[in-house]
């Protein structure tokens, strides 16, 4: 049998080493792992380099914004989304684990001590906070690279073929799959579409095509917070990279943390149309602020459904405003309704890591019901993490996660269309690293089930 696989985030690197003595094929729009760091600043993202990109390239975006693992069922997706039971995902999270500690991560791990879980999770609740504790390991974005290196390596050792830059323009069924790319035209028996979150606005259009049942889900819109490291220490000793979830007081919408960098650094992902927020963290370089993602879940219902529409609209707006650039803000002026200069800003106790920003006013970027939630949410967690409603902190602006569009699948994650399944964060069953790379696994098993 033949098999393509789009994508070669985590879900296209596990779908592959399930596979492992078939005849795979990998096509990736992104660079090798070694090509994806500047040469000259060892970072993932800069400016004068245009090779170097965040959310593209073998390894995925997750590999290269922090490489944070969370370890448990509870956080990145659902179990019963993926019908099988908690017990049946801890184990695949479990070879996860194993794997990325073959390719060389430390083996150090977070939230393993219950007694100060319980003891953040009830200080949580009691302010209307739900604490999601889990065990966590943290790559760092400066050895990622080398993880990703050595698993990407020996999987081409032992036989599968890898595409890198190289794009796939269409995909068309008959007798099989066919991939038009600007290298030439590539057949499968199977394919495995994992685009990542930066190719599931493309392959939506292509599913739609081919007459793959779907239906729009959720998205998330939000702003990256940075503060000072020292806030968020006491946090940090009980779990590298904690999830707290609440509900507002004004709209009743759900709101959480996500993606949070200790000493961390605030980046840029760039899109062909517009550029969003996000943050790492490195084991090397440290620096002496903290960012973390705050989050409003948006939900359409009729007449507008489309999500991934309305977050490139609220993306592209906010770009408008910073003149292709994210926007800047200190929380102080953001509650007073004031627009952020360079001025303002140098009067914070702390200096922004990214400085490739326009000072601005958020709310002029973003609906007026997640700049309600942001702030609420603020002044909630304050009394968790304390400090992080100073008038210091400072807010970049639009960080938006696409998981919207769900495809409808069977127990394997093989949709309609027959021998073509889905997997990673495009697919809408996966949240982050680690349940992309099980949903992967998830695909590769239903096909070697079909091959029997």
């Amino acid at each position: 049998m033949k098999v393509a696989i789009i994508g070669a985030g985590p879900a296209g690197l596990f779908a592959a080493q399930r596979l492992l003595g078939h005849d795979v094929t990998v096509i990736e729009t992104g660079l090798e792992p070694e090509k994806r760091f500047c040469p000259v600043t060892f970072k993932a993202t800069c400016t004068d380099c245009v090779p170097c990109r965040i959310t593209t390239g073998i390894g995925g975006a997750g590999a290269m914004s922090d490489g944070k693992l969370n370890l448990t069922y509870k956080i990145g997706g659902e179990p019963q989304s993926l019908d099988r039971t908690p017990e049946e995902v801890q184990k695949l999270i479990d070879e996860v684990e194993e794997a990325f500690l073959h390719y060389g991560m430390e083996d150090k791990t977070y939230g393993l001590d219950k007694e100060l879980l319980d003891e953040l999770g009830r200080k949580a609740s009691a302010n209307g906070i739900e604490f999601i504790a889990g065990k966590q390991r943290h790559m760092g974005t400066d050895k990622a690279k080398d993880i990703i290196l050595n698993f990407y390596h020996d999987l081409k050792k032992k036989g599968i073929r890898f595409f890198p830059n190289t794009s796939v323009s269409q995909i068309e069924k008959k007798n099989g799959f066919t991939l038009k790319t600007n290298n030439g035209d590539i057949h499968a028996d199977y394919l495995i579409a994992a685009p990542g979150r930066a190719g599931a606005y493309w392959f939506r259009s292509q599913a739609q095509r081919l007459g793959v049942t779907s239906e729009y889900g959720p998205i998330d819109v939000g702003v990256r917070l940075e503060f000072p490291a020292t806030i968020y220490e006491e946090i940090e000793n009980v779990m590298y990279d904690a999830k707290f979830r609440l509900y507002t007081k004004t709209y009743d919408d759900f709101v959480r943390t996500f993606c949070t960098n200790p000493c961390g650094f605030v980046t840029i992902e760039r899109y062909e149309d517009f550029v969003l927020v996000n943050g790492d963290a490195r084991k090397n370089q440290k620096s002496p602020n903290t960012n973390l993602a705050l989050l409003s879940r948006v939900n359409l219902t009729d007449p507008v459904e489309d999500t991934t529409k309305y977050g490139r609209s609220i993306a592209k707006l906010a770009n408008t405003i910073g003149g292709g650039r994210p926007i800047l803000q200190r929380y102080k002026d953001l509650v007073r309704g004031k627009r952020s200069t360079w001025a303002r800003i140098s009067k914070a106790m702390i200096t922004p890591t990214l400085k490739d920003v326009v000072p601005g006013d958020i709310a002029m970027a973003m609906p007026n019901r997640i700049v309600t939630n942001i702030i609420e949410a603020i002044e909630r967690l304050d009394t968790v993490i304390e400090g992080i409603s100073s008038d210091s902190t400072l807010l970049y602006a639009p960080e938006i996660k696409f998981y919207d569009t769900k495809y409808k699948v069977g127990r394997f994650l093989e949709t309609n269309i027959e021998n073509l399944f889905v997997a990673g964060d495009a697919s809408g069953y996966s949240r982050g690293i680690v349940y992309a790379a099980v949903t992967g696994m998830i695909a590769a098993e239903g096909i070697l089930l079909k091959e029997g």
